[in-house]
């Protein structure tokens, strides 16, 4: 298990629809790893406005009812999560690329596309873990 890639982010592959965020995992899947996961959900969970329900999928993190400018919070608040989670664990995953739906022209889809751009701009910064 040491020798597996720690789970990550994959913020280029984030898509907002209709207020909800998915967005990919990289990584070995354990069911270890996501016990530990929802465990720290729990604890770091906080009163919010910005964001709904949080669920974890095998591959991929959905989040519903996120807010326009929640974006940043949310980020660092799955970040988190994540890395707390993978303690232990040696760096070694790559993201996969996907190419996004284009948008549709209505306003609840215009502001869906900004934040999913606001969410792929993160795939281009690498942050080093805070422990």
């Amino acid at each position: 298990m040491a020798d597996a890639a720690p789970r990550r982010i994959d913020w280029a592959s984030a898509v907002v629809e209709d207020g909800t965020l998915e967005v990919e995992l990289t990584g070995a899947s354990s069911k270890e790893w996501s016990a530990r996961f929802e465990r720290v959900r729990a604890l770091l969970e906080t009163p919010h406005s910005g964001w709904g329900e949080v669920h974890l999928a095998k591959r991929r993190l959905r989040v519903e009812g996120l807010q326009e400018g929640a974006e940043e919070a949310l980020r660092h608040f799955l970040e988190s999560a994540v890395i707390e989670a993978n303690s232990g664990l040696e760096e070694s995953a790559e993201p996969d690329r996907e190419a996004a739906a284009p948008a549709d022209p209505d306003p609840a889809a215009e502001r869906d596309r900004r934040m999913t751009e606001a969410f792929r701009s993160f795939a281009s910064e690498r942050r080093e873990p805070v422990r």
